[in-house]
């Protein structure tokens, strides 16, 4: 066979794999499950007054962001993983929630759906994802 026909494909498949290997996350630690009850939830959002809540959109990361994936989880709009990093999950299910509540379904956190937020943990949890 030709040496350089070999090399050629050994390099590529190495190429490859590295770039395979630099994709993957550095923490290799099993997730922790978050077992939320609905008291807890309630007890997070009391610290957030609506009119001078942090504003939340995609890139927000944080102790208020982990805040609201756990209530929206609890609420069974969000199934993701709660890290504390606003993503396109997180946005998606903001907008849902905004939708189910009747509010502009623009996925970012502002006064009306903190406060939404904090009248919905009153509430029974909703059935199933959306």
């Amino acid at each position: 066979m030709n040496t350089q026909f070999i090399s050629s494909k050994i390099f590529r498949f190495g190429l490859i794999y590295a770039l395979f290997i630099g994709m993957l996350p550095f923490n290799f630690a099993p997730a922790q499950a978050q077992v939320n009850s609905n008291g807890s939830i309630v007890g997070r959002l009391s610290r957030y007054n609506p009119v001078n809540a942090p504003f939340l959109r995609v890139g927000s990361r944080g102790q208020a962001v982990t805040d609201v994936q756990g209530v929206l989880q609890n609420l069974g709009f969000y199934q993701g993983a709660i890290d504390g990093i606003y993503g396109l999950r997180t946005a998606r299910a903001v907008t849902a929630f905004q939708r189910s509540q009747r509010l502009v379904g623009d996925g970012r956190v502002g006064a009306l759906t903190w406060q939404a937020l904090r009248n919905s943990t009153n509430a029974a949890p909703l059935p199933g994802p959306f």
